[in-house]
């Protein structure tokens, strides 16, 4: 058989499995406030809402612009959501395997780094998640820079501040840690060595993302301060809590600087980095010649690995990011793709296996990332009891981790409640599907109800009267009659108190539907 027909076979077999693979683990159970954190908001844009103008949103906005773009191809329901992040994970996948290819990779091996980034990359989640997009785009960043610095082809040149700006409208970090690095390194490269028509495609590339950015603000007029204090200026006060230990910061970077934290947890990551700086000297031993853009790219991927463990570890988000491993080990291979000893192949394919096999085991197949991992997924009952949009999922959630159904029938209790109520209402809760489910605009104003200063602000902080704000005039807008809570947490996690602070033109009549879960507060008057 031609190595072409070999390829095309290998291609194929990478789609339908990095699709496929990603669409079961979607299906597996859910966390209510990670798993659905871009469905309703998708659903909103295609209702004429808007991020940062009708939604205040710290992360993804592209993420959400993404997902309505699928509810609108393959209808509103859950099959669309988790064929979103299906996608992204055939995305990066594919994009692996042409990137080692391209730099003369074998096929079997370039097959076996991307088959193993496809069960280790999105299907830790396998549902949309802004950092795995961020950090799927930000990868993109890192193969067109290698591609640009060793080829010098001034078309891939242009790409690169495209997929810096993806990266960053989905997640502003690890986007910006590795965006700063890719200037840095343009930076050096350019005065080391100028290309007029490389550098001419990277301005060219910066101005159209710039155009592009602009015009969206323009078109949706979305006001920019809007975008710089939601989008920018808070989270990068989350940031610096999270570093000193301010408000919000329930886990410090302090609190993960310890050797189990950072060696220990990516100890993997780490020894795949020390063995492609072995393989780098030992090319320069075996006297193959290394040109300037070579350390360019060994600085590219030593420093990105520990970008991103460092936002790992500054996030105090769930592990994602065990995909570096088979990455790194490619970038190994390309170094050493002359040595021919089967020893060294026989390695690289056990170890590959090994690792791939150890997290897929702790973070697919138990859960772990949903916090699914120490729950009987077996007792998982179909969510087509809650709609017929859900028809695939299996629903549990770590809530109700032993009776599920109970969960179930309280969400369709509080369906029928909010379907009953004709009036203009705005809906907080955790359960962020039941605009799309009613098909009604619930007027969100939030994309999560995190009463610990990480969603939106609280009193103390310099955004409080922003914030405060935006949530007056979005209720004076829309001429809000009554707001529900729909808590998702048996004892009651969402405080209506605590949102109420921010509606100071209001009063209102509070009442319990459903004991601990359902709550209405209709406006009354003051007097």
């Amino acid at each position: 058989m031609k190595i072409t027909s070999v390829n095309t076979i290998l291609l194929l077999i990478l789609i339908i499995f990095s699709f496929s693979f990603n669409y079961i683990y979607g299906n597996i159970g859910i966390l209510p406030i990670d798993s659905f954190a871009f469905f309703d908001t998708g659903f909103s844009i295609l209702k004429g809402k808007h991020p940062f103008k009708d939604i205040w949103i710290t992360t993804g906005p592209l993420v959400d612009y993404m997902q309505a773009f699928f509810f609108r191809i393959f209808g509103n329901n859950w099959t669309s959501y988790v064929f979103h992040a299906s996608s992204l994970n055939l995305f990066i996948t594919i994009s692996a395997y042409l990137f080692f290819n391209k730099n003369k990779v074998n096929i079997f091996f370039s097959f076996l780094y991307a088959l193993s980034i496809s069960i280790l990359c999105y299907p830790v989640m396998a549902t949309p998640f802004a950092y795995h997009h961020s950090y799927i785009f930000s990868l993109i960043t890192i193969f067109l820079l290698c591609l640009g610095l060793k080829y010098e082809n001034n078309k891939i040149w242009f790409f690169i501040p495209l997929s810096m700006l993806a990266s960053f409208l989905c997640m502003q970090t690890p986007a910006a840690y590795i965006n700063i690095l890719t200037l840095i390194i343009v930076l050096i490269y350019f005065i080391k060595k100028f290309t007029i028509d490389c550098f001419l495609s990277f301005i060219y590339g910066c101005l159209f993302s710039l155009i592009f950015l602009i015009s969206y603000f323009l078109i949706f007029k979305i006001p920019i301060i809007n975008f710089f204090e939601q989008y920018i200026l808070f989270p990068v006060s989350i940031g610096s809590n999270r570093i000193v230990g301010g408000e919000g910061a329930f886990v410090t970077l302090y609190d993960k600087l310890t050797f189990r934290g950072i060696v220990g947890h990516f100890k993997f990551i780490h020894f795949a980095i020390i063995f492609l700086i072995i393989s780098f000297f030992f090319k320069k031993y075996e006297k193959d010649k290394i040109f300037f853009n070579d350390y360019l790219i060994l600085i590219i991927i030593i420093s990105s690995s520990y970008l991103y463990i460092f936002n790992q570890l500054l996030t105090a988000n769930q592990t994602y990011i065990f995909s570096l491993i088979p990455l790194v080990v490619g970038f190994t291979h390309i170094n050493l793709k002359k040595l021919d000893s089967k020893y060294f192949k026989i390695f690289i394919i056990i170890f590959i296996s090994f690792i791939t096999i150890k997290y897929h085991q702790v973070y697919n197949s138990k859960r772990k990332f949903i916090d699914l991992q120490n729950i009987d997924l077996s007792i998982a009952v179909n969510a087509n009891q809650i709609s017929p949009k859900f028809e695939k999922l299996k629903w549990i959630t770590p809530i109700f981790p032993k009776n599920p159904k109970s969960e179930i029938n309280i969400i369709k209790k509080s369906i029928e409640i909010l379907k009953k109520d004709k009036r203009k209402k705005m809906v907080i809760t955790d359960y962020q599907f039941l605009s799309l489910v009613l098909n009604e605009d619930l007027n969100i104003p939030n994309r999560w109800y995190t009463h610990d200063g990480n969603s939106y602000p609280l009193k103390k902080h310099k955004l409080y009267d922003a914030y405060k704000n935006f949530i007056n005039n979005k209720f004076k807008k829309e001429e809000i009659k009554v707001i529900y809570i729909v808590d998702s947490k048996p004892k009651g996690g969402i405080k209506f108190k605590n949102f109420e602070n921010y509606l100071t033109d209001n009063c209102f009549n509070s009442k319990d539907i459903v004991e601990e879960f359902v709550s209405s507060h209709e406006i009354i008057s003051c007097k």
